[in-house]
């Protein structure tokens, strides 16, 4: 390209023949405006290729409407699904902890470190639940002050599994309590609580359902016919739970009741009362 006479020109030869093929020569503000043109006409291309072909999908960031809404929703779907993995993993580690018998329980007065010793006037007055509780066993005239007096003081009563019927003498002493009910009797929660497992097995004995109560406490009740609650259920203290099973002789059915408090089995006759 070479400036004459403010024009600037192009020279096309052919050097093989050392001839001129063709010249173009034009002012600089035509120069200008041509390439100017050209850039529009090629981002015009660019842009009706892009639009209306499927090389758009080519494009960085590039995602259809339908494929977003789809991502969306697979993210929620995800979310609820960790929730619920979230929720059963709880549970299973609730049930672990408690089983664990080397696990030193933690809400114990036992693990207090020089405790300082209390005045009178700093000792909280009895609750209405415990006046109820020792009024209770009062009149049974047979409750174990060692074991019943610190379930009362936590605010843990527990109510009888049944008004018609009552431990046998024969397991009395043991943590699988054994209890004689009529075949339609109806079998109530022992106290407040969250149902982690309803279940019936034929190795059980029958169905199976365990509570999990304040306080790190635990119920076990098997031997049973009809559940009435399933796993996750709340109930409150005296809630129909369960029927016995039927067919069991004339002495009525027998079902099982056990009761763990972090982990250590208790002895519900002595827990429950004399019902």
């Amino acid at each position: 390209m070479k400036k004459s006479k403010h024009r600037y020109s192009i020279t096309l030869s052919d050097d093989s023949r050392l001839r001129r093929v063709a010249r173009i020569g034009l002012p600089l503000w035509q120069w200008l405006l041509c390439v100017a043109v050209f850039c529009s006409l090629c981002v015009l291309v660019a842009t009706l290729l892009l639009s209306f072909t499927p090389l758009r999908s080519a494009m960085p960031g590039y995602i259809k409407e339908e494929t977003r809404h789809l991502t969306v929703e697979n993210m929620m779907r995800l979310d609820s699904l960790q929730m619920a993995y979230d929720k059963d993993r709880a549970y299973i580690d609730n049930i672990i902890t408690i089983f664990n018998t080397d696990r030193q329980p933690t809400d114990s007065s036992s693990l207090a470190v020089n405790p300082r010793p209390l005045t009178a006037d700093s000792v909280m007055a009895r609750t209405p639940e415990e006046e109820r509780f020792i009024r209770m066993m009062e009149q049974r005239e047979k409750y174990n002050l060692s074991i019943l007096a610190p379930l009362a003081a936590e605010g843990m009563i527990f109510n009888p599994l049944t008004d018609e019927g009552g431990i046998t003498a024969s397991s009395r002493k043991k943590t699988m309590a054994e209890l004689t009910v009529a075949s339609d009797s109806p079998l109530g929660a022992i106290a407040d609580g969250v149902v982690v497992e309803a279940y019936s097995s034929p190795a059980d004995g029958g169905g199976v359902v365990i509570v999990q109560h304040g306080k790190g406490f635990v119920s076990r009740v098997g031997r049973l016919g009809s559940l009435l609650v399933s796993r996750g259920d709340y109930v409150q203290a005296g809630q129909i739970i369960a029927f016995p099973q039927t067919g069991k002789g004339r002495d009525g059915a027998r079902v099982t009741l056990e009761i763990w408090r972090n982990g250590d089995a208790l002895v519900p006759y002595e827990v429950i009362g004399h019902n």
